[in-house]
């Protein structure tokens, strides 16, 4: 099975509290900065989001399935942050409260 590719669309760069989340429960990274980077395919069925925190040496990649242009599902973090819901619906991309 061959995955699409994805294609970068846009970038945001913003400093914002984080915290580190695991079954054992959560504890306070601190304030840094940070980029995410969003991917799509071309049919916009699929995306990623690459985020980096170049100060605790930090890279998740957030994957995310839409249909329609909706969000359906996502994966990499505990919590889709406020940020990458902010970055998806500027692209155009419906994310339900759900995903809040």
């Amino acid at each position: 099975m061959q995955h699409p590719r994805l294609y970068e669309v846009g970038t945001t760069t913003f400093t914002a509290a984080l915290l580190k989340h695991g079954s054992w429960g959560h504890h306070d990274l601190g304030q840094h900065p940070s980029t995410m980077t969003l991917y799509l395919s071309e049919d916009r069925s699929k995306g990623m989001i690459e985020w980096d925190i170049p100060a605790i040496d930090e890279v998740e990649h957030i994957g995310l399935w839409f249909q329609d242009g909706d969000l359906t599902d996502y994966d990499g973090t505990m919590a889709l942050p406020p940020q990458a819901v902010a970055m998806l619906r500027s692209y155009g991309l419906t994310v339900g409260p759900d995903f809040e």
